[in-house]
């Protein structure tokens, strides 16, 4: 077990309750569904803003397959500072204009990225409030 599996329970209770703001500005929690076990996942993200959209970069993409799920896009429901959204994610390999976006708001990836040919973000678009039925 990673140090990440042990800290995420921890980071998925901050997210979800009022004291989110401490993390909020720079993590969320994705929620989206396997494609081939059918079972849902929340995880929390480091995350950029793209204008209305959100941007995710998976580093280490070849050692994690949550992303997998989103290729060719998938429904996924967003916690962002609070509050409860849905989209669509899209994930998308080796966009060197996503990666110039992203290092806009992280300066530090810049070195992971320059380490990895083919990057892999997670696109996140389409975004609404989520319904609560």
């Amino acid at each position: 077990m990673t140090l990440q599996n042990l800290g995420n329970p921890f980071v998925r209770a901050l997210l979800r309750s009022r004291l989110h703001g401490i993390l909020s500005g720079s993590l969320l929690l994705v929620t989206y569904t396997g494609r081939r076990t059918g079972r849902t996942f929340t995880i929390p993200v480091l995350y950029a803003e793209d204008g209305a959209d959100l941007l995710v970069f998976v580093g280490r993409s070849a050692e994690k397959v949550w992303w997998r799920n989103l290729s060719g896009g998938a429904p996924v429901h967003v916690r962002l500072r609070g509050r409860e959204l849905a989209g669509t994610a899209t994930a998308v390999v080796g966009d060197p204009e996503l990666g110039e976006r992203y290092v806009a708001r992280f300066p530090r990836a810049e070195r992971s990225l320059a380490g990895d040919p083919a990057p892999v973000f997670v696109c996140i678009t389409d975004l609404r409030p989520a319904d609560d039925n």
